[in-house]
């Protein structure tokens, strides 16, 4: 790690440790020519050797330099260093949405939509100029302390125009936030950050991720075989509008998404107009309710006195009252607080200003408390309307109105002769949902009254996709409207492929063999960076979950590929006599304690072939004992007999048949 107090390229004097990440270190630094704070990345010392890495540093300097909209985080700066490449960029007072989501759990369904509209804004800039993020989750959207959205780490983008280009050996991206088709290891694309961006919804609106495993294979593999998440299973109180566009961008066939970032956006925007307009209602319902309460009790009052004429003020009342509750209903949610207070990013003394609890119809009864303080101003984009839709004399005018109601309710039961009595949930039988599939479970249950939702993945020889167990078991009782819980099936457990690339092959066989892979088809190519006898490239790529015993194929460097040389003309010489036959054997190498496969290769190289195997055929066993022995000399193509085992050689290699 680079110490504090050192200066980069003469200019960047490194004040404080901000964050370490997989690639790189951030810190706070002070630009000494232009006296202001910026953040720098500074590339790890494990991948400074490994041009690939600094290749791939280097692009993401250029391509986020590229971008210039006020959602993206500014690159100032690209260089180089005894302690390592570095990038200088725009400093951000203010903390991430991963931070924030661990701090107060879900946000209210209006903060969510704005700051993933925001989101949304910046990714199509992006995307207008070629470029794809691939790695969209919480940590890499901060948001400021006036309550903004700005998207950081284009460090895995790549321009579209260069989507040809592979990066081998190398897995882009956050498991928890791929699409399906980053999972497949198919091509990202702008569709694939839309479906990031939706898990990124979904998480600000339940507080927890839509799918969760014990390993990356598990998680990746119950993306590509479940169904679409509905954040509503999973928390109460998301309006149905905010539910369908975050399902839109979940949908696992790109082409079903959004067709843009632009769209989503829009979208998300259309729906915080809407929620606007329904501020009004809300406010003139709450109103209502207040009078008809008022009404309501006064006709209480000249019921308890025996009167006909106060018997009938009771009833108007009633009405009233009910009439006042129907308004508040069509306004389809309470009066709503303030969305968004800024977020500090990385808190400062007295600085913090957090995230209150956004009432809203069905989530919490009126006149919650919010949590969070929400000290100091709202944000500069927040609508007049929400500065002043929710107030404390609002919310007495509203406990006052439920109070008087409450209380008229209860002296015209008592003046009717009736009591109130406590409605019961119908009692339903759950049926069996093992074996269905999600849709076929949902559907079933629904048909009862129940709601059906996965609430975990299990490895299973059962079909990948079904039901393996469900919560209550077949044949409950239970209220109508409860959750079925279920656990689904993803295929046995997934062999990640190991990285063979900048390996020897003698490694790259290695690390095949550790992982209970297979050795597939050797080829040789020319490289003029990769040095020779070194892996190139391979398929399965590094990173993607397989079955055991799948074959890896590999490609070999033979170095630059030499230069054709012009043939001299020369004078025809004499033909010399053949060489005595002594002259054409050849030593024999040493081929014992190495994987077969590795034999083989050098067998070959040497000019002979290989002969009779004694013993397991499988090339990632052992050598063991070879004839003709090492140093021997034979002529070229005489065959070399080898003994092998199927375990690793024993101590005592090389050790006689």
């Amino acid at each position: 790690m680079t110490d504090i107090g050192t200066v980069l390229g003469g200019r960047y004097r490194l004040v404080e440790l901000l964050g370490q990440g997989g690639m790189a270190t951030i810190y706070r630094a002070r630009d000494n020519q232009l006296e202001r704070d910026v953040a720098v990345k500074i590339l790890r010392p494990e991948y400074g050797a490994d041009p690939d890495f600094i290749d791939r540093f280097r692009h993401e300097a250029q391509a986020a330099a590229s971008l210039n909209h006020p959602g993206i985080v500014a690159v100032h700066d690209y260089g180089t260093d005894p302690a390592g490449p570095y990038i200088v960029m725009e400093l951000i007072e203010g903390e991430d949405l991963s931070t924030i989501i661990r701090r107060t759990g879900a946000l209210p369904p209006r903060a969510a939509a704005r700051l993933v509209a925001q989101a949304a804004r910046a990714l199509a800039a992006a995307h207008d100029r070629g470029i794809v993020h691939r790695d969209i989750k919480p940590g890499n959207l901060l948001v400021t302390r006036d309550g903004r959205v700005k998207v950081t780490d284009f460090g895995i983008a790549r321009a579209l125009s260069e989507s040809g280009l592979t990066l081998p050996g190398t897995t882009l991206g956050s498991v928890h936030y791929f699409s399906p088709e980053q999972a497949r290891g198919e091509m990202a694309t702008p569709a694939s950050d839309i479906y990031s961006l939706g898990i990124v919804l979904y998480e600000l609106l339940t507080g927890r991720r839509p799918w969760t495993g014990d390993t990356a294979a598990a998680i990746a593999t119950a993306r590509l075989t479940g169904a679409v998440p509905s954040p509503s299973a999973a928390h109460g109180g998301i309006p149905p509008t905010l539910e369908t566009i975050d399902r839109k961008a979940l949908a696992p066939n790109p082409e079903e998404r959004f067709a843009s970032a632009a769209e989503m956006a829009e979208a998300l925007e259309s729906f915080l107009g809407e929620e606007r307009g329904a501020d009004g209602l809300r406010a003139a319902g709450v109103a209502g309710v207040a009078g008809a309460a008022v009404a309501g009790a006064a006709g209480a009052k000249g019921a308890a006195g025996g009167t006909a004429a106060g018997a009938g003020a009771a009833g108007a009342g009633a009405a009233g009252a009910a009439a006042g509750g129907a308004a508040v209903g069509s306004a389809a949610g309470a009066a709503s607080s303030p969305t968004v207070a800024a977020g500090v990013a990385r808190p400062n003394p007295g600085a913090r200003i957090d995230y209150p609890r956004e009432a809203y119809a069905g989530a919490a009864p009126v006149g919650a408390r919010s949590r969070g303080g929400g000290r100091g101003a709202p944000p500069a984009d927040m609508d007049e309307d929400e500065r002043s839709g929710s107030g404390p004399w609002l919310w007495i005018s509203a406990l006052f109105a439920v109070g008087v109601l409450a209380l008229a309710a209860f002296l015209l039961v008592r003046f009717l002769g009736g009591s109130p009595q406590e409605s019961q949930a119908p009692q339903v039988q759950v049926p069996n949902l093992v074996g269905k599939t999600f849709q076929e479970a949902s559907q079933a249950a629904s048909t009862v009254g129940l709601i059906a939702e996965q609430s975990g993945f299990e490895q299973s020889s059962a079909t990948v996709g079904t039901v393996i167990g469900q919560v209550p078991p077949e044949g409950s009782t239970v209220d109508a409207g409860s959750k079925v819980l279920l656990t689904m099936a993803i295929s046995p457990q997934l062999t990640i492929v190991p990285d063979l690339r900048l390996k020897t092959e003698s490694e790259a066989l290695n690390l095949i063999a550790q992982a209970g892979l297979a050795i597939g088809t050797r080829t040789e190519a020319f490289d003029s960076v990769v040095p020779a006898g070194s892996i190139v490239s391979q398929e399965p790529t590094a990173g993607q979950g397989v079955a055991p015993r799948t074959p890896v194929n590999y490609v070999v460097s033979k170095g630059p590929e030499p230069s054709p040389t012009p043939t001299p003309t020369r004078t025809p010489q004499p033909t010399p006599p053949p060489p005595p036959p002594t002259q054409n054997l050849k030593n024999v190498g040493d081929y014992r304690c190495q994987l077969l496969a590795l034999a083989k290769s050098e067998i070959a190289g040497d000019g002979f072939q290989v002969g009779t195997i004694t013993g397991s055929q499988d090339d990632t066993s052992w050598v063991t004992w070879q004839d003709p022995q090492p140093g021997s000399k034979h002529a070229p193509g005489t065959a070399i007999a080898l003994w092998t085992v199927d375990q690793p050689a024993p101590t005592t290699c090389p050790a006689p048949p």
